[in-house]
C-alpha cells in the first residue's frame, strides 16, 4: 500500500507512540483495525468500536494523546474526556485499555499543590466527583475512590464505593450531609451506606459531627428520602408545655404526595389535659390550568379539669380554600375561589393561630365563575359570599348571585354607517345595563347546624335588582358637561304585611310571597371645568409653581317613589306607616322628592426647582417637586327640601412632605344647629354658639419610611419584599434579604367625632403610632420588630420581636411576642434543606400568668 507523505506521517506517530494536536477518535475491534481507521481519519478525530461494544467510544484531549500499541492502551492528558452511549468521563489523567474495555480517570495538582483536574463520571444526569475512577463498559460496574456525589438536597461523600450495573453506589466510610461547602458545617458519618438514585440513601450506624466534633447525637441506621419529586414520610412534631394545656405536641402528621399534581399533609395536635387539634392541608396545580389548595381544620379545646365547676369544652373548625384559574386556561371563562369560614373561637384560642387571623375580626369568602362572549359586549357571572363578624357572631350568606352585565354601546352608531368627520350628538349617547339576581341570609354563628337547615332556608330573602345608566358628554372650551339617566327597577318575590287587631290591640307581621316590583329613577348633569395659573420665579432654585383648580357642579332630581302605607301601626295603634319592601334585600325607593346640587373644588400645586448637580452634559436639570397633591371640598344643598337643605361640607388634603413624610387630613363641618337630642334643625350653627360650623369629625394620617441607601438591592434569589417580623411562626423558613443595613416604618393616626346638643358636645377620640423595622446586627444577624401604642388607652398593641440567623446549611430563629395575652417565646434551630428540615430543635412556651393563650 503506498501512503500519502501525510498518512506516511500519521502513521510513523502512531508508531513513535505519541501524536500532539487536535482531539482524536479510534475504533477498537484491533490492533490493525485501529491503526487504519486512525490512518484513515487522521487529524479529524478517532472514533472507537471496542470489541463486544454495541456503541461507539469517543475521547479526547486537551494537551496530548499517547497509543501503547501492544497492550492496546491510550493515554490522554490534558482535560481528558471519554463518551460512551450515555456515559461521559472527564478528569486531568485518562488511561483507556481496550482489551479490557476498562477506563481509569486521574486528577492531578495545580502549581500550588491544591487538587485539580478531579474525575467526574456523568449517567443518566447524575454526576459523579471522585479522586479516582475505574469503570468497566462491559460490566457497566465502578470502584471509585473519595467519591462526592449529590443526591437531589444531600451530598454523600465515601472513601471506596462500588457502582453496580443498576446505578446502586456502594459505599464504606461515607459521610452524609447538606452542606455544599468542602468542609462541611455538619455531617452524619456513617460506616457504610448506599445510594439508590431516585429512590433513597440506606445508612448504617451513623453519628452526627458538628465541623470536626462529634455529638452524642447516634442512630442505628438511616434511611434518607432522595426522590426528585416529593415523597411520602412523617412530620416530626414540636413539642412545648403551656400552663392551661399542658404538655403538647403540634404539628406531628404524615406527608403524602398524590401524583404530580397532588399532595396532602395530615398533622395533629395533642396535649396532655386532653385538648387535641387535626389539621389536613391538600395541594394541587396543573401547569397552565389551575392551581390552589384546601386548608381543613378541627380542634376540641378543654379548659380546666372535667371535676372542676369552671369546666369548658369548645369545639371548633375552620375551612381555607383557595382556587385560581391560570388565565391561558381560558379565554371566555373564568373560576377563581377564596373561602374563609368556620367557628368565630377558632383563632382566639387555637392551638397554632397566626397573628393576623388572631386579630383579625372579619371572615370574608367569595366563589366566582365569569362568562365573556367574544366580540359581545355582555358577560354572565355566578357566584356566592359569605361575612362573618367574630364579634357579634353575625354570618352573612349570598347564595348565589347571578349577575348579567352589558358594557357600555352606544344605539346611534347603529343606524346606518357613522359619517366622515366628527360624530353626531346622538351618536355620543351610551348605555349601560346590569341584572342582579340574590338569594340571602343573615343570621347569627349559634343558628347555623344541619338540623336548623329548614329554619335558615325560610328566612333566606331574594330578589332581583335591574339598572341602567344613559350618558353622554359635550365638550366645550370652557368645560364638560356628561348628562346622565339612571334608572332602577327592583322586583322581590316576598313582601311585608301588617294588620291591627282593634279587639286584641295587637299587630299582626306577615310575609306574603308573590311578585313585588317597584321602580325608581333620576336624571342629572355634571359638569366641570380645569383652570390653570403659572407663577414664575427669577431667582432661587424653585423656578416655577403651577396651580391646577378643578371645579365641578352637579344637578340630580330624583323624583321620588313613596311605597309607605299609612295606619294604626305603631304601638297600641297609634298612627305609622310602613313599606312593603322593608324586608327586600335592595331596599325601598327613596319616598321624597329631591333636587341635588352638589358643588366641588379641587386644587394642587406643582413646583418646579433646579438640581444641585447638573447633568452628565455639564446642563441644569429641572425637577418636579409636589406641594400640595389634593385639596378639596365638596358640599351639597336640596332645592326641594322644605328646611336644613345644606349637607356637612367635607375637606380632605393629601400631601408628601420633604419628599418622604405622607400627610392625609379630613373633616366634616355641619352648618346647622342641633336640638337636644342631637337632631339638626333648622337654624344656622351661628345662631347657637356663635361658630360658623361645628366640626363633626376628623382625621389625620401622619407616616414616613427611612431606609439605608442599599435597601431596596436584594441578594441573588431573595426578594426585596423579605420582612423578618412577617409571621411569628419561625418554621416558614422565608428567605432573608441582608442586603438591608436596616428600615424603619412609622405610621400616626387620629381621629375625633363630636355629637352635638345645642351648644355643647360630647368628643371621641382615637389616636396610636405603629412602627415596624429590621437591622442587621451583624452579617449573616438580622434583628425585626413591630409594634404600637394606643395613646387614648395607654396601652400597647401587639409587639412582636424576632431575631434570624443565617447559618448556611442551619438557620436560627427566635420570636418573642412580650405583651398582651398571647404572651409567648418561640426558639427554633433547624437544617434549612427541606430533606432534613425535621432535623430541629424548637421550642414553643408561653409565659406569663396562667390564663395566657398559647401561641
Amino acid at each position: 500500500m503506498i501512503f500519502s507523505p501525510r498518512i506516511t506521517a500519521i502513521r510513523a506517530a502512531l508508531f513513535s507512540g505519541e501524536r500532539e494536536g487536535s482531539p482524536t477518535v479510534v475504533r477498537l475491534s484491533s490492533v490493525a483495525r485501529c491503526i487504519f481507521i486512525t490512518v484513515l481519519l487522521g487529524m479529524a478525530g478517532m472514533s472507537a468500536q471496542a470489541q463486544g461494544l454495541g456503541d461507539e467510544v469517543k475521547y479526547s484531549a486537551r494537551d496530548s494523546m499517547r497509543y501503547d500499541v501492544a497492550l492496546q492502551t491510550v493515554y490522554l492528558f490534558g482535560a481528558a474526556k471519554v463518551e460512551y452511549g450515555d456515559v461521559v468521563l472527564q478528569a486531568d489523567r485518562i488511561l483507556l485499555d481496550l482489551a479490557k474495555n476498562e477506563v481509569q480517570a486521574f486528577g492531578t495538582l495545580d502549581s500550588t499543590g491544591n487538587p485539580a483536574g478531579a474525575p467526574t463520571f456523568t449517567q443518566g444526569g447524575q454526576d459523579v466527583t471522585a479522586d479516582s475512577i475505574r469503570y468497566n463498559f462491559d460490566t457497566k460496574e465502578g470502584l471509585i475512590k473519595e467519591v462526592r456525589t449529590q443526591e437531589s438536597q444531600l451530598y454523600a461523600l465515601a472513601r471506596v464505593s462500588k457502582r453496580h450495573a443498576n446505578g446502586e453506589i456502594h459505599s464504606l466510610g461515607g459521610r452524609l450531609t447538606t452542606c455544599d461547602r468542602p468542609h462541611p458545617h455538619y455531617q452524619f458519618a456513617v460506616s457504610r451506606m448506599i445510594v439508590i438514585p431516585d429512590d433513597k440513601i440506606v445508612a448504617g450506624p451513623a453519628y452526627m459531627k458538628i465541623g470536626k466534633i462529634p455529638t452524642p447525637l447516634v442512630v442505628p441506621f438511616g434511611l434518607f428520602p432522595n426522590h426528585k419529586g416529593g415523597s411520602a414520610g412523617l412530620l416530626i412534631p414540636s413539642w412545648g408545655t403551656s400552663d392551661q394545656y399542658g404538655l403538647y405536641l403540634l404539628n406531628g402528621g404524615y406527608y403524602l404526595p398524590l401524583g404530580d399534581n397532588f399532595d396532602e399533609q395530615l398533622t395533629a395536635d395533642i396535649y396532655s389535659r386532653g385538648s387535641w387539634g387535626l389539621r389536613s392541608v391538600t395541594r394541587y396545580k396543573q401547569r397552565y390550568r389551575f392551581s390552589g389548595s384546601m386548608d381543613l381544620q378541627y380542634s376540641d379545646k378543654l379548659n380546666s379539669i372535667q371535676e372542676y365547676p369552671d369546666f369548658s369544652e369548645q369545639r371548633t373548625f375552620f375551612i381555607r380554600w383557595n382556587h385560581l384559574l391560570d388565565p391561558k386556561a381560558s379565554l371566555t371563562d373564568r373560576f377563581n375561589a377564596s373561602v374563609n369560614a368556620g367557628s368565630s373561637q377558632n383563632f382566639t384560642n387555637n392551638f397554632n393561630s397566626t397573628t393576623q387571623d388572631y386579630l383579625s375580626n372579619t371572615f370574608q369568602s367569595n366563589i366566582t365563575w365569569n362568562h365573556l362572549w367574544t366580540g359581545k359586549p355582555y358577560s354572565l357571572s355566578v357566584g356566592a359570599r359569605h361575612s362573618q363578624n367574630t364579634l357579634n357572631r353575625t354570618f352573612d350568606v349570598t347564595l348565589p348571585s347571578v349577575n348579567f352585565n352589558v358594557q357600555r354601546f352606544f344605539p346611534g352608531t347603529w343606524f346606518g354607517k357613522p359619517a366622515a368627520g366628527a360624530p353626531k350628538w346622538y351618536e355620543n349617547i351610551g348605555v349601560t345595563w346590569s341584572s342582579v339576581f340574590e338569594n340571602r341570609l343573615n343570621t347569627t354563628e349559634d343558628q347555623i347546624s344541619i338540623a336548623n337547615i329548614p329554619n335558615l332556608l325560610d328566612r333566606m330573602r331574594n330578589g332581583v335588582r335591574h339598572t341602567g345608566t344613559v350618558s353622554t358628554s359635550f365638550k366645550t372650551r370652557a368645560f364638560t358637561l356628561n348628562p346622565q339617566l339612571n334608572i332602577t327597577d327592583r322586583t322581590y318575590f316576598d313582601a311585608l304585611r301588617k294588620t291591627y287587631v282593634q279587639a286584641t290591640d295587637t299587630l299582626l307581621t306577615d310575609t306574603v310571597a308573590g311578585i313585588n316590583n317597584t321602580f325608581d329613577w333620576s336624571i342629572g348633569a355634571t359638569a366641570t371645568s380645569k383652570l390653570y395659573g403659572m407663577y414664575v420665579f427669577r431667582g432661587g432654585r424653585l423656578k416655577q409653581i403651577r396651580h391646577v383648580i378643578t371645579p365641578s357642579a352637579a344637578l340630580t332630581y330624583l323624583p321620588g317613589n313613596d311605597t309607605r302605607i299609612f295606619g294604626p301601626y305603631g304601638p297600641s295603634g297609634a298612627e305609622s306607616s310602613y313599606s312593603p319592601y322593608d324586608i327586600g334585600i335592595y331596599g325601598t325607593p327613596n319616598p321624597n322628592a329631591s333636587g341635588l346640587v352638589s358643588l366641588g373644588l379641587v386644587q394642587s400645586l406643582e413646583g418646579k426647582v433646579l438640581s444641585k448637580k447638573p447633568d452628565a452634559k455639564g446642563e441644569a436639570v429641572m425637577k418636579k417637586l409636589k406641594l400640595l397633591d389634593y385639596l378639596g371640598i365638596n358640599a351639597n344643598y336640596d332645592l326641594l327640601k322644605d328646611s336644613v337643605r345644606w349637607s356637612p361640607v367635607s375637606t380632605a388634603a393629601r400631601t408628601r412632605l420633604f419628599n418622604f413624610l405622607d400627610l392625609n387630613v379630613a373633616a366634616a363641618f355641619d352648618p346647622y344647629a342641633t336640638n337636644a337630642l342631637g337632631q339638626r334643625i333648622n337654624r344656622s350653627a351661628r345662631t347657637a354658639d356663635g361658630a360658623l360650623a361645628h366640626l363633626t369629625n376628623a382625621n389625620a394620617a401622619l407616616g414616613f419610611e427611612l431606609q439605608s441607601k442599599r435597601y431596596g438591592k436584594p441578594l441573588a434569589g431573595s426578594s426585596s419584599d423579605d420582612q423578618v417580623v412577617a409571621e411569628a411562626d419561625p418554621s416558614k423558613g422565608a428567605k432573608v434579604n441582608f442586603s438591608i443595613p436596616w428600615h424603619v416604618r412609622v405610621n400616626y393616626s387620629w381621629s375625633m367625632a363630636r355629637a352635638y346638643q345645642v351648644a355643647e358636645y360630647t368628643e371621641q377620640q382615637t389616636q396610636s403610632v405603629l412602627f415596624s423595622g429590621d437591622l442587621n446586627i451583624l452579617k449573616y444577624w438580622k434583628l425585626g420588630f413591630s409594634s404600637g401604642y394606643d395613646m387614648e388607652a395607654g396601652e400597647w398593641t401587639p409587639t412582636s420581636l424576632n431575631l434570624y440567623w443565617d447559618l448556611h446549611c442551619w438557620e436560627f430563629n427566635a420570636n418573642v411576642i412580650p405583651l398582651g395575652v398571647r404572651k409567648s417565646f418561640t426558639f427554633r434551630i433547624n437544617v434549612k434543606a427541606s430533606v432534613l428540615h425535621d432535623l430541629k430543635y424548637e421550642l414553643r412556651k408561653p409565659f406569663g400568668g396562667g390564663n395566657e393563650l398559647l401561641y
